[in-house]
């Protein structure tokens, strides 16, 4: 038989009606089983796999579920879209990912294509550009259900799913205090993230819960993350007198103030004691190993996509913001 073969070649071939085919491939409750089987032995025979497009087009379902994450490449997002591969598959969905690299425009454009592809939900972590709401008010006017995970609009009423960034950034400065520091500066990100504010109100309440004087000039922020660490950690470095500790937005630009504070003859974690987030696995082999904040990457993965998936199936009556908690994890730079 080709491997061009219809559903109505097998009816043809079985004598039975194209409805009867549908019902057996569909696993029908209505059909009898012998019916069934002689449908779905003929199928193995033949090597028939039913045309996807055809069977959405009927059942006006794609199983096609669009994520939008800022870096595929991020041992955060990697482990994230771990978990929701995970459901996804267990619960017979497919992913079409993109990537919007830090870019609202392209974030925009990865909507339209998702959106072309008829798409049954979406799962976003927005880009460090993304402030407005009005991309995705236009998904949700399409009646596709919208869930945000790590990265929220606050004011995009929906599902979401986050770590409790302020309680893993209290945890680390407060630590960072239990060892006897008091000047502490903050690398935090860009500021406009959901992620840099609450790490920085973790920070900036950790200090004055334990009446340690707060300094601005010990407050910086990179534009782009790890991208222009490297010339605030030089801006932090010159102030006199300088940190004894630095607590950073992520363990990369940790890394790089390691090794900008060991080139200038200063020791860590002796001199300058540096705390990073989210526990990438560069940070168990830096050179010293980096104390940092864990955060539960899989786990928001997994829970986003059931999320998700049980609004796409039963609807949603109450939107609702589901947080996890992070742990520190203590090494070497502290």
């Amino acid at each position: 038989m080709s491997k061009n073969m219809t559903i109505k070649d097998i009816a043809k071939a079985l004598n039975i009606s194209v409805a009867t085919v549908s019902r057996g491939i569909r696993n029908a409750s209505d059909i009898r089983s012998e019916t069934r089987n002689k449908i779905l032995h003929f199928i193995e025979e033949s090597n028939f796999h039913p045309s996807f497009i055809a069977r959405s087009l009927v059942q006006k379902k794609t199983r096609i579920i669009g994520v939008i994450v800022p870096a595929i490449n991020s041992h955060y997002f990697s482990q994230a879209l771990s978990g929701m591969m995970d459901v996804a598959t267990e619960q017979d969905y497919h992913l079409m990912i993109c990537q919007s690299n830090e870019n609202n425009l392209l974030e925009n454009k990865s909507l339209d294509k998702l959106l072309a592809c008829g798409i049954d939900g979406l799962l976003i972590s927005v880009s460090e550009e993304t402030v407005g709401t009005k991309a995705l008010e236009n998904v949700r006017n399409k009646n596709i259900p919208v869930v945000m995970f790590d990265r929220i609009l606050p004011d995009f009423n929906c599902n979401k799913i986050i770590v409790n960034e302020y309680e893993g950034a209290f945890t680390a400065v407060e630590y960072l205090i239990r060892k006897g520091c008091k000047r502490i500066a903050h690398i935090g990100g860009p500021e406009n993230l959901s992620i840099s504010m609450q790490r920085k109100q973790g920070y900036l309440d950790a200090l004055k819960t334990h009446k340690i004087p707060i300094y601005n000039k010990l407050i910086v922020h990179c534009s782009s993350f790890e991208v222009t660490a490297l010339s605030v950690i030089h801006k932090l470095m010159k102030v006199v007198p300088h940190p004894d500790a630095i607590f950073c937005i992520n363990d990369l630009s940790a890394i790089t103030a390691i090794k900008y504070i060991r080139k200038k003859g200063f020791d860590v974690p002796h001199d300058v004691k540096v705390i990073g987030f989210n526990n990438d696995p560069i940070s168990e082999v830096s050179d010293p190993a980096i104390t940092t904040v864990m955060q539960p990457c899989y786990e928001v993965g997994k829970l986003s996509m059931g999320v998700l998936i049980d609004e796409i199936q039963k609807g949603v009556k109450d939107y609702t913001t589901l947080t996890l908690r992070s742990s520190l994890i203590k090494r070497e730079s502290t």
